[in-house]
C-alpha cells in the first residue's frame, strides 16, 4: 500500500489530512490526524473502491456512529462508540 497525500507536525507526528491507496491506485482509506492521532472523519475502502466502513474518531478513539459494509454495499452493521 503506498501513502499518496501525508503531512506531519514539527516533532514528525502524522498530521492533517492523509490519504492512502492500494496498488492499484484505488483509495483504501483517508482522514485526519492531529498530532499522531486519528481524529475526526475517516473512510475505509474494499480493494475495488467500494466503501467498506466510516466512522469518526476523537484522539485515537472511535466514537459516535459506526457504519459497517458487506462487500455489495449493503450495510452490515451499525454501532455507537462512546
Amino acid at each position: 500500500m503506498k501513502k499518496d497525500i501525508s503531512s506531519y507536525n514539527d516533532h514528525g507526528e502524522e498530521h492533517g489530512y492523509w490519504e492512502y491507496y492500494y496498488d492499484n491506485g484505488q483509495l483504501s482509506y483517508k482522514g485526519n490526524y492531529v498530532n499522531g492521532k486519528l481524529h475526526g472523519y475517516w473512510e475505509w475502502y474494499y480493494y475495488d473502491g467500494q466503501l467498506r466502513y466510516k466512522g469518526n474518531y476523537v484522539n485515537g478513539k472511535q466514537h459516535g456512529y459506526w457504519e459497517y459494509y458487506w462487500y455489495s454495499g449493503e450495510l452490515m452493521y451499525k454501532i455507537y462508540y462512546i
